[in-house]
């Protein structure tokens, strides 16, 4: 595909919808580095990394581009990898875990007492991260995580400046990332600034509402007004009360981190019932392409979320120096990406075993646990997804990325695409565009 100039991200009209991305099959993900040809590896050769990931579940559109990035990695870490002179072989034990934080702590579980591994990856929200890093911490184990809000990870995992993570290592924006950004879009659409919140009752939702570290000082700041109609369950039916809410206190503008089947039931009863805000900036049902077309009747359009990666982000993989633009070109040619449009999550996900790479060699020893975590908070690295630095972070062990603002709209042709409308925090991201009012 064909980007111009301003990057916009085009959702196909063959993509797969949020039902078959859910159903993404697990075994997609076998994956195990090789020795070079002729050598067995002796047991001491060989570097084993637990993958955690949501394949299945609500938030399997966080993974739909896997399969392409595992092969990818596959390629890389194939012949192995070099360390003092040692060539060690790498084996990947992928694991599903199906959006259920009780499942992903068990996986983690056993991929540390049972099989062994030298450092376990996990991406994609705090229901996968979380447990994690709680039996990475329990079991004085490496470990490596991405896509959740720091401050969720962070404090919803009962760490803090005074007790860091010993053992754990995360990397992705936090709820400034979000906060710093999204008020600066508003601003560019006259609205009363009153702002009504989608938060949940789950990990991301109470880090939100968190009335220190969340969301609301940062729009209060802006001079914005939160309205907030209280949790909701994920998976509810009847956004009824919270509409009544939102049309009661006047709100013009929308926000909140709902999962994609939620805000789609949100936004589709809320055209129902009449509620028509001027703004609405979503985060992560919004990250995923397939959410927007599987809005009925065009709802979908003018939509913004913050972004973290698309075709004209300035980044290069570690690896092989491919650009976010090169990087979509290659997945949507591969067996993998046919029939798919890529998500930002995908180069996230691939980074993780671009940082774990040279962790392990910084390390010197792979096999030694103690050594390969110290090495984490040297790193300080470009990647697909940009720069990972844990030797300035906001505290022990994590490291931020920055963001922008897109928007969605809806091509001559039919597609769907989303274009940059805000880039205060990377001033080198083209912008298309100014915010334009929803319809």
């Amino acid at each position: 595909m064909k980007f111009p100039a301003t990057g916009p991200l085009t959702s196909r009209s063959g993509h797969r919808g949020l039902a078959v991305v859910a159903a993404l099959s697990a075994t997609a993900f076998a994956l195990t580095g090789c020795a070079p040809a002729g050598s067995a590896p002796s047991d001491d050769l060989v570097i084993k990394i637990g993958y955690i990931a949501p394949v299945t579940g609500a938030y399997a559109g966080f993974t739909d581009g896997d399969p392409y990035m595992l092969s990818v990695v596959r390629k890389q870490f194939a012949d192995g990898i070099d360390i003092d002179g040692k060539n060690y072989s790498v084996e990947i034990l992928d694991r599903d875990s199906g959006s259920d934080p009780a499942k992903t702590g068990e996986l983690a579980q056993q991929l540390i007492t049972t099989d062994k591994v030298d450092l376990i990856l996990a991406t994609s929200t705090p229901e996968t991260v979380n447990p994690v890093i709680a039996q990475c911490e329990a079991n004085a184990t490496p470990c490596l995580t991405t896509i959740a809000p720091w401050q969720a990870v962070v404090f919803g995992g009962g760490f803090s400046a005074e007790k860091p993570m010993a053992w754990s290592h995360h990397y992705f924006f936090g709820i400034e990332g979000f906060g710093e950004v999204e008020p600066a879009a508003w601003d560019q659409i006259d609205t009363n600034k009153k702002v009504g919140v989608l938060w949940p009752n789950d990990a991301d939702g109470g880090a939100f509402r968190d009335p220190v570290n969340g969301y609301g000082p940062f729009a209060e700041k802006a001079g914005y007004t939160i309205v907030d109609p209280g949790p909701y369950e994920n998976g509810n039916q009847d956004f009824t009360a919270i509409i009544s809410k939102f049309k009661a206190e006047g709100v013009e503008i929308i926000a909140g981190v709902p999962i994609p089947p939620d805000f789609v039931t949100f936004w589709t009863q809320a055209a129902q019932q009449g509620f028509k805000p001027k703004v609405a900036t979503i985060g992560k049902a919004l990250f995923f392409p397939a959410t927007v077309p599987s809005i009925p009747n065009d709802l979908g359009e003018g939509l913004a979320f913050t972004t973290w990666w698309g075709p004209t982000f300035p980044y290069k993989s570690s690896f092989d120096g491919t650009t976010p633009a090169q990087w979509i070109s290659n997945f949507e040619a591969s067996p993998e990406g046919k029939g798919l449009s890529w998500n930002q999550a995908t180069p996230e996900n691939v980074s993780l075993f671009e940082v774990a790479s040279a962790a392990l060699q910084a390390a010197g020893n792979p096999n030694d646990k103690a050594a390969v975590n110290k090495a984490f908070d040297t790193i300080n690295m470009m990647t697909l997804a940009g720069t990972v630095d844990f030797t300035t972070g906001p505290m022990q062990g994590v490291a931020t990325i920055p963001t922008a603002v897109g928007q969605w709209q809806k091509t001559d042709t039919g597609d769907w695409e989303w274009v940059i409308i805000e880039n205060s925090m990377l001033p080198d991201l083209p912008v298309a565009r100014s915010a334009e009012p929803l319809n």
